[in-house]
């Protein structure tokens, strides 16, 4: 069966194009055709002025002159476009061992990504990648909370200060940066607030489930972060909600610490805390029971925080969890009476053997 049927004459863009074989022809190939064809065709109607034909259809004098010597070559069959790429395309050489290990810890760990995996094989990103692909194995396939969509908050108005372009963020401490969500759990669709912090040098987060929105929660966040770096918290940024003044308030100002706000309905001005909370809901809501009592929802929740900071790979942090990088970095002298050694320690025994690089 031929693509192409030959004919004497052009007598429309319509008549031309029920002459090819519709059923070989893609969609593609016939929207190209018809535009290819509407060119010859205004083109020989208009004195067969290349220039003029070029500026017509906003494309390049050479354009026109390739289409002309095609036809005139091989006639309107040579215009129909050919696919382009490689005739046999590069594979992923990959033993059958490996492409087991790749699926199982693409299953231990659901809400990773491929670059996340790469720690565990020496394969190249792209490989994992596209192996991943083959089997529908990427993450917004196998998470089952990948699809999850933040819930829409209002703001507070009120006098705040901005957080400066150019404020410096070195240490631990210098900038830390609060938020919460709200989720509608079961039935009666009560509510449960998630409350979130995260220091900017480190990345290391913490959070925490409550029924409560009130401010008493932050402000022991803001005090157990404290503690967990083992430093004074110089700043914090929060956005305009009620849950972030009050004593939340009182105590920056008793702490000395400053606070910024984020401009109303701008949530890029905290980013960081922003990506956490949907890192929180894709990786932790379908792994945990939000309807049973709050207790054993933030036992769950300190579970996943560990892998969090110990275990999950950050790109941020050239693919180091958060824990490394404060060691590598942040972490005081062995001898000093004010550092708690066995703050790190883990609470549960992890399935996983996990080489994290200083």
């Amino acid at each position: 069966m031929k693509l192409y049927h030959p004919t004497k004459g052009l007598k429309g863009i319509r008549t031309v194009l029920n002459q090819f074989n519709e059923e070989l022809l893609r969609p593609w190939q016939r929207d190209v055709l018809r535009e290819r064809l509407l060119i010859l065709r205004w083109y020989d109607l208009n004195g067969k002025n290349q220039n003029r034909t070029a500026r017509e259809f906003e494309t390049s004098r050479s354009h026109v002159q390739k289409l002309i010597h095609i036809r005139e070559k091989e006639g309107l069959g040579g215009l129909i476009p050919k696919k382009t790429g490689p005739r046999e395309k590069r594979g992923f050489k990959l033993l059958f061992s490996e492409k087991i290990e790749i699926e199982r810890y693409a299953l231990w760990f659901p809400d990773w990504g491929h670059k996340k995996l790469k720690i565990f094989f020496k394969q190249s990103n792209s490989t994992i990648y596209r192996y991943l692909k083959s089997k529908d194995l990427l993450v917004r396939k196998r998470c089952p909370g990948y699809h999850k969509k933040p819930t829409p908050r209002s703001s507070w108005k009120v006098k705040r200060v901005r957080l400066p372009e150019d404020y410096p963020v070195r240490n631990p401490g210098d900038l830390v940066v609060l938020d919460s969500i709200v989720e509608y759990i079961g039935p009666n669709f009560e509510k449960l607030y998630f409350v979130c912090c995260i220091d900017v040098a480190t990345r290391i987060a913490l959070a925490v489930a409550t029924d409560k929105h009130t401010s008493v929660v932050p402000r022991e966040m803001l005090q157990k972060m404290a503690e967990l770096l083992q430093t004074d918290i110089k700043a914090v940024l929060t956005d305009n909600g009620s849950e972030f003044l009050a004593y939340f308030q009182k105590a920056c100002e008793d702490e000395g610490i400053y606070h910024f706000f984020t401009r109303p309905r701008t949530p890029k001005d905290n980013a960081i805390a922003e990506r956490f909370n949907q890192t929180l809901q894709k990786g932790f809501y379908w792994r945990c029971d939000l309807t049973q009592p709050i207790n054993k929802i933030n036992v769950a929740l300190a579970s996943w925080l560990i892998e969090y900071n110990i275990q999950r790979p950050h790109e941020t942090l050239d693919m180091r969890p958060p824990v490394a990088v404060y060691f590598n970095l942040f972490y005081k002298s062995r001898f000093d009476s004010q550092v708690h050694l066995k703050l790190w320690n883990r609470t549960y025994r992890c399935k996983f053997s996990i080489m994290i690089k200083f």
